[in-house]
């Protein structure tokens, strides 16, 4: 599977656990560890069917519309670029609505799967692999693959979030290398849009 590095780093910068956390822990503030724990369940369970539901209807969707993985290209680059630039520039919110006034599913549902899992730059990435599964004979095994495994970290953090917030240290580390994967992100945004932009030119 030539395409697995790829693949991982795209969607465990787009849906991985990195962003999640913030998020996660701002959505469940006040909350006790069961009610944590239910929306850790609830969210996981939540974005892995909306990731599903994109991949598989994802293409057909395209065709219907007659897309091409060109437009796809630029268009989902865009996104990422501006994802990435809003996750350089913009400031996290603070105060959050009390866990407590919204029950269980509702969290799970927003902001924990979407945006926090599965926000729209996700789902550009998605549908990018997706389009380009025919082309590339082991796309798919390795889309099938990193989806099961970041879903699978995102679920941990969450459900071990008292934990995770515990661990001397792990809030700069992930906060370094989130500033990392931000300029990764920027880089393949560009470079996708190049790669549309040259195959519409020639």
């Amino acid at each position: 599977m030539d395409q697995l590095p790829l693949v991982f780093t795209v969607l465990f910068m787009l849906l991985g656990p990195i962003k999640l956390i913030p998020v996660f822990a701002a959505a469940t503030q006040g909350a006790d560890l069961p009610f944590k724990r239910t929306v850790a369940v609830r969210g996981a369970t939540i974005a892995s069917l909306l990731c599903v539901f994109v991949a598989l209807a994802g293409a057909r969707m395209m065709a219907n519309y007659r897309i091409s993985i060109d437009a796809v290209r630029i268009g989902g680059g865009l996104v990422l670029l501006l994802s990435a630039l809003q996750a350089t520039f913009s400031r996290v919110q603070s105060e959050r609505e009390n866990a407590g006034s919204t029950n269980a599913t509702q969290l799970a549902a927003s902001p924990v799967a979407v945006p926090g899992i599965v926000p729209p730059a996700g789902v550009a990435a998605l549908l990018i692999f997706t389009l380009l599964t025919p082309s590339f004979p082991g796309m798919q095994g390795a889309l099938a693959l990193c989806l099961v495994v970041v879903m699978a970290l995102d679920f941990l953090v969450m459900y071990f979030s008292d934990l995770v917030a515990r661990t001397p240290g792990l809030g700069l580390v992930l906060t370094v290398l989130g500033s990392v994967l931000v300029f990764v992100q920027i880089c393949l945004a560009i470079q996708m849009m190049l790669v549309g932009l040259h195959q519409v030119s020639s």
